[in-house]
């Protein structure tokens, strides 16, 4: 291959150049036209330029989408349980309506809230369960334990005394 090309040969190249997907051969060639060309050369470098300030827009908007879906986001649940001052509200109403993939995760969050409710209610319901009488009957069932006892215990007391009692009685008389 010839390694000197023409404009239209880099003008075909350009795209390819400024992106970094030519071979290191054919970048070469190029370089070298560029040395020898002012005009090319001022081509690539202001399309150089555009293609940064491409990129810098790109991603700085996709910076801004992602901030913009974070606070979304973090923002929806106070959003459905009416936290939110009216400013927030209406930025979260309008990424709702404007934005597809919002309204979906509305949609999510509301039907998660609606599931996590109907189980509350069930769990409510399934537990009618008196807790408190619970322990109270457990309560008195251990003042009746410790009271029987109790009795056991007194009672056993008075037999030995009253057997010691009976033998000084018996040791004496």
């Amino acid at each position: 291959m010839n390694k000197d090309l023409t404009c239209s040969q880099v003008a075909a190249l350009i795209n390819f150049y400024i992106t970094g997907q030519l071979n290191p051969r054919l970048k070469e060639y190029v370089n070298l036209h560029l040395e020898k060309c002012p005009v090319c050369r001022k081509k690539i470098q202001e399309l150089q330029k555009i293609f940064a300030k491409y990129n810098g827009i790109k991603n700085t908007a996709q910076n801004e989408k992602e901030e913009v879906k974070t606070e979304f986001i973090n923002n929806l649940s106070a959003y459905m349980d009416n936290e939110l001052n009216q400013n927030e509200n209406i930025k979260i109403k309008k990424m709702t309506i404007s934005n597809p993939a919002a309204r979906k995760e509305l949609e999510t969050m509301y039907k998660f809230k609606k599931i996590m409710n109907s189980a509350y209610e069930k769990t409510k319901n399934d537990t009618k369960f008196d807790y408190s009488k619970d322990i109270l009957s457990k309560i008195q069932d251990t003042n009746e334990y410790t009271t029987d006892y109790f009795y056991k215990l007194a009672a056993a007391f008075v037999i030995v005394t009253m057997a010691i009692i009976g033998g000084f009685i018996y040791l004496y008389f």
